[in-house]
């Protein structure tokens, strides 16, 4: 599949954004400019988001993860520090857990709670499905208009 990235910058140590979910590379345009005046900055737009493929297959943290390994070696990169947002945390942490750290310099990680569940002393979680009902409730949502789904996600973060 293709996907998309911008690249700004030419010297200096590389950063690479990782966006949140139905984000883009986009979510750092006030970012890059100020980041690529010190650094290489690559931002892709993960597989199903922004100007990426959209195949029917393939949208798991782990696949994400494994894309983000496959752009690391075709950019050629030593060891960058890897940005993730919300999802982008995720597919950090499984980059972790599936290829090591000896690709990545350093990881910052942005906007991922502790904890995505409700638990008795943690009420700040997203919407997460914790039962049939929310199964339903979230499955209906992203049924209908992504964007009155999307404002509501972003009230619950």
């Amino acid at each position: 599949i293709r996907l998309h990235y911008v690249q700004q910058g030419q010297d200096g140590p590389s950063v690479v954004l990782l966006h949140g979910w139905s984000g883009s590379h986009r979510c750092f345009d006030l970012n890059l400019e100020a980041l690529a005046q010190s650094c290489r900055v690559y931002a892709p737009d993960f597989r199903f988001h922004g100007d990426s493929d959209k195949p029917g297959w393939g949208f798991h943290v782990a696949r994400l993860a494994m894309d983000l390994h496959d752009l690391l070696i075709a950019w050629g990169l030593d060891r960058p520090t890897v940005v993730g947002c919300s999802l982008g945390s995720a597919v950090i942490w499984c980059f972790v857990e599936l290829f090591g750290t000896t690709m990545i310099g350093k990881c910052v990680f942005v906007d991922q709670a502790p904890s995505q569940w409700r638990m008795p002393d943690w009420k700040f979680c997203s919407k997460g499905i914790y039962d049939a009902a929310s199964l339903e409730a979230i499955n209906s949502a992203l049924h209908g208009s992504m964007e009155t789904f999307a404002d509501g996600n972003a009230e619950c973060c």
